[in-house]
């Protein structure tokens, strides 16, 4: 068996490891083996392609949205500069 190391955002890993034990797998691994099992026998795992955006539109769309605090917007879209995807 071939290993393969993948890196993820800290919420987007904590997600992963919750819904594994909800599905009653005994690892992340298992896990993410069983959604790429279903993926490549073409059951309805869907991915969506990322498609970057202006961080600023980003900004906007989440003001608007009443949700967020002008804080939490600017801590976000700080992050997203750093990203690899943005940070050009």
């Amino acid at each position: 068996m071939a290993t393969l190391t993948i890196s993820l955002p800290n919420q987007i890993a904590k997600r992963v490891d919750v819904e594994a034990k909800n599905q009653g797998f005994a690892t992340r691994s298992e896990f993410i083996r069983s959604l790429l099992r279903r993926y490549f026998a073409g059951d309805e795992v869907l991915f969506e392609t990322f498609i970057p955006r202006p961080i600023e539109e980003i900004k906007l769309e989440l003001a608007k949205t009443g949700k967020y605090s002008q804080e939490f917007i600017e801590s976000v879209t700080k992050g997203l500069a750093k990203a690899s995807t943005y940070a050009r």
